[in-house]
């Protein structure tokens, strides 16, 4: 957390096995969530992430997903824009969420089930962390041609 904010990092990888830990393992640890976007890598870039997952110690803040809402006769507008993302989700590639506790994790995998691109992935990324409420999003490539420290000058304003 950053000024009592969540703070999330989009980070879109194709075949990146060489690069994606040690992008992984320099993120500060204010970012309360790093969301590995992996697009149909040929290489080994998810065994990786998923790996590292499973060696790092869960940071304790919990963080779950928007639930349909209960229609009252007070929240209507919630629910409509609950129907309005639901039928968002045709436009996204279709993906899959590979983390056993997604809640707890701080690394997020997310397969693209098919290749979309950076662009896909960056989306679909943006589109985890408005499911979960996050209060900023920062996208860093998974190759580590970005200094993971000027997230914070990047987040300190919003």
């Amino acid at each position: 957390m950053l000024n009592n904010k969540t703070i999330a990092v989009v980070i879109p990888a194709f075949n990146e096995e060489r690069q994606i830990i040690q992008v992984l393992s320099t993120i500060p640890e204010f970012v309360d969530r790093l969301i590995v976007v992996n697009d149909c890598s040929t290489d080994r870039t998810a065994e990786l992430v998923l790996k590292y997952i499973q060696s790092q110690q869960q940071n304790g803040q919990t963080i779950t997903a928007i639930h349909k809402p209960k229609e009252t006769k007070y929240n209507r507008a919630d629910v409509i824009l609950h129907k309005i993302k639901e039928k968002e989700l045709k436009y996204f590639i279709p993906s899959q969420v590979m983390n056993e506790n997604p809640e707890v994790d701080r690394i997020i995998l997310i397969n693209h089930l098919r290749n979309g691109g950076v662009g896909a992935a960056i989306a679909r990324g943006y589109q985890w962390c408005l499911e979960h409420l996050i209060d900023c999003t920062a996208v860093m490539a998974g190759d580590g041609q970005m200094d993971p420290h000027e997230l914070h000058a990047i987040c300190e304003p919003v």
